[in-house]
């Protein structure tokens, strides 16, 4: 079945991996016709909702932080909406404004800590918001992401959690790595999460977000090697196997390795 050109600029989007939206709307917008920039623009905002992106300042656009009466997104601490310029990365037209939720007492307290675990523990990169729902209930989005095209890959970790005064937590991690040198690869991990936490402060917050990433890491470093270890191999190009002894005292002179040693 073919596709028209309008339903292939939405599937390119909607499968560009994170870290690339930027870059892939750049190049849709200089090549498309005039008649399917409706389409880029439209697939972008939808993209943006879904998995959420972050613009420079460290401020997140997603749908958690979505304003529901406008086009433009909340920064619940510093009490503005923004929109956002996809293509700069920037966070554009502030506007001042009072949300019209309660705020947990802690909150001050939780931003500025979630602030220093970002700086700790994301050595790239990142980005956080924290959504008031209530004064019991509040949601944690955190992004941390990599991009290198000099060296062919992207790489994003995005959590999010919904913690409230009943001290249980639900939310997901998500892992989503590309590395596209001579081929194209990529790797998608998800950790849907439901526990308790053992207070609604700003530290059991913390604690919480830093002792579920950490096993998180571990897992993954874990999956990855038994990858490496079992799938993988069967990928690599077996080299032959000569049952040949090598006297290396004659090697020099001798192989064409040594030859080609000897010659520089």
């Amino acid at each position: 079945m073919s596709l028209n050109l309008n339903d292939l600029v939405t599937q390119i989007i909607n499968t560009a991996p994170i870290g690339e939206i930027n870059e892939v709307t750049r190049t849709l917008s200089s090549i498309v016709p005039s008649s399917s920039t409706t389409t880029v623009s439209k697939t972008v905002e939808e993209y943006v909702e879904e998995n959420g992106i972050i613009l420079l300042g460290q401020y997140i656009a997603s749908k958690y932080n979505k304003d529901s009466n406008s086009t433009k997104f909340w920064d619940y601490s510093s009490k503005q909406k923004f929109n956002y310029d996809i293509k700069s990365n920037r966070a554009i037209d502030f506007e001042r404004a009072e949300p019209l939720v309660a705020y947990p007492l802690f909150y001050g307290e939780l931003v500025e800590a979630l602030q220093t675990y970002g700086e700790d523990h994301y050595p790239s990169e990142f980005g956080y918001a924290v959504i008031p729902v209530s004064d019991e209930k509040v949601v944690v989005v955190l992004i941390g992401q990599k991009t290198n095209p000099e060296n062919f890959y992207t790489g994003r970790w995005k959590s999010v959690y919904t913690f409230n005064s009943a001290r249980h937590t639900i939310g997901s991690v998500k892992l989503d790595i590309h590395y596209y040198e001579d081929g194209n690869v990529r790797l998608n991990f998800e950790e849907n999460i439901d526990q308790s936490t053992a207070s609604f402060d700003a530290s059991g917050i913390v604690n919480f977000i830093n002792n579920t990433e950490n096993k998180l890491t571990f897992k993954v470093i874990e999956e990855f090697n038994t990858l490496n270890k079992n799938t993988f191999k069967y990928l690599r190009r077996l080299l032959p196997v000569t049952k040949s002894k090598i006297n290396w005292g004659k090697a020099i002179g001798t192989y064409k390795l040594g030859t080609d040693v000897v010659n520089q």
